[in-house]
């Protein structure tokens, strides 16, 4: 079973997200509430995918995707942002990132990632 990390220190917050995730795919679903406990995961678990929190506490959630580019740049990314699509572009450009969340993503969100995890990847 392939695994989605939920990367955010607020996943409590992330709630509906992740049970739409949950209901919607058949990966495994994994918390990690820092940067380094992502990171940890990331190694670990090879997941099929990340969705980020804006920031982590120990890193922000832009870090966190650059750092992954150097375990895996196979690990789709969404990165949660109260940026405009003009200023996320130019913050994300060339990094890979699958698609922008709203800083407290929904349940309408999490079925569209799925939906662009199964477009990309074949699975989930």
């Amino acid at each position: 079973m392939h695994a989605i990390i939920l990367a955010s220190p607020r996943v409590d917050h992330w709630k509906a997200f992740s049970d739409a995730l949950r209901a919607d795919t058949q990966a495994n679903i994994v918390n990690a509430r820092s940067g380094a406990e992502a990171l940890e995961a990331a190694q670990a678990l090879k997941p099929l995918a990340m969705a980020i929190d804006a920031e982590l506490g120990d890193l922000s959630g832009v870090e966190l995707v650059r750092r992954l580019l150097g375990i895996n740049a196979m690990i789709n990314t969404a990165l949660a942002s109260g940026q405009s699509e003009e200023s996320f572009h130019e913050e994300t450009e060339g990094l890979g990132i699958l698609m922008k969340l709203s800083p407290l993503p929904t349940s309408a969100e999490a079925g569209r990632f799925a939906e662009c995890l199964r477009q990309v990847t074949g699975v989930v």
